[in-house]
Parts: structure tokens; C-alpha cells; sequence
């Protein structure tokens, strides 16, 4: 019985297979995980291109138009991220700061980002407890008004 039990342990055939798969998940989900963040990262940094874009128009008109203030956000937006959503108009905010009369222009963004792989969804999932797809990436900028 003792040399059965032996021979049982020290067989390894199929070990090279298990471990090939376990490494190959964990290398998928890091590979993944790094398309994500070079997604997220590109989104974010085309959003605060085009808030900057925004604002420094509206900073320059006469009048304070929010419509062409947006529509330029919008043009000036990239959505180059593999089937990501257009930016709408709902999703930014132009706002007039200072008082009695407009100082500056403020122009922020709040961008719906779609992940295509799970890991931020395991990441949500693990933090609040429901799985989401998800996230708001948000951008904003704001220009002194040039025609005081």
C-alpha cells in the first residue's frame, strides 16, 4: 500500500498542462489590464484636450454662446478608443465664472468609459460589491475671458 500511495505523488504527468494554463490566465489578465489602462489614458488626455479647446473659445468670444462652446468641445473630442462612445452635449457643462460680470469660462466633461475587458469589472466588483463596465472619467478647464 505504501509504495502505491508513493508512486500516486510522485506522477507528474498533466503538471506542465496546469501550470501552462494557470500562467497563461494570469499573463491574459495582465496583458488585458494594460490595453485597458492605455485606453483609459488616452480617453482622459483627448477629454482634457478638448475642455481646454472649449474653454479657451468660449474665453474668446464676444458673446458667451455655450452651443458653439459645446460643439467645439464635441469636434475637438477624439473617440478613438476601439468602439468608444461619442461625446453629446449632455455631458458637458459650460459655466460663467465671476460675478457681477463673467471673469472666465469654465468648461467640464463627464465622459461615460466603456471597458472591453473584465479586470475593472472584477476591480468593481471586489470594491462596491456589483460588477459595472463602466466608469465616469471627468475633465475640466477654465480660461480667464479675454473680452472685459
Amino acid at each position: 500500500m505504501d509504495g502505491r500511495k508513493r508512486s500516486f505523488f510522485q506522477k507528474q504527468d498533466g503538471s506542465v498542462i496546469l501550470e501552462t494554463a494557470l500562467m497563461i490566465t494570469v499573463l491574459l489578465i495582465l496583458m488585458f489590464g494594460m490595453v485597458d489602462f492605455g485606453r483609459v489614458m488616452y480617453t482622459s488626455n483627448s477629454l482634457v484636450s478638448a475642455a481646454r479647446e472649449g474653454a479657451r473659445f468660449g474665453a474668446t468670444q464676444q458673446v458667451v454662446n455655450t452651443t458653439d462652446i459645446k460643439d467645439t468641445v464635441i469636434a475637438r473630442f477624439n473617440p478613438y478608443t476601439f468602439g468608444g462612445d461619442n461625446l453629446v452635449r449632455a455631458n458637458v457643462t459650460v459655466t460663467a465664472v465671476g460675478s457681477p460680470a463673467t471673469t472666465s469660462i469654465k468648461v467640464a466633461i463627464a465622459y461615460p468609459f466603456r471597458w472591453i475587458t473584465p479586470v475593472a469589472a472584477i476591480a468593481s466588483l471586489i470594491a462596491n460589491g456589483t460588477v459595472s463596465y463602466t466608469s465616469t472619467l471627468h475633465a475640466q478647464a477654465e480660461y480667464r475671458y479675454e473680452n472685459q
